[in-house]
């Protein structure tokens, strides 16, 4: 069964499961307010971020870049 909302802790697991090899810290730093590139937060529980799956997924593909013609 698919959780609904996941902390950022929880969603970073889920990321390294899906084949995102992103860091705790990384995506701590990614989400601090300074920076504010993280995933989209679904919603708020007290101040604790709540994120989606398919967003966090989507999020994380944006992210990711093709690789350069040229290298292969």
């Amino acid at each position: 069964m698919t959780k609904e909302f996941y902390t950022r802790d929880e969603l970073g697991a889920y990321l390294r499961e899906a084949g995102y090899p992103i860091g705790k810290s990384t995506l701590d730093k990614l989400c601090s307010p300074s920076i504010a590139e993280g995933p989209p937060v679904a919603k708020y529980w007290g101040q604790r971020p709540l994120y989606t799956a398919e967003a966090g997924l989507a999020w994380a593909e944006a992210r990711a870049r093709k690789p350069d013609a040229q290298a292969a």
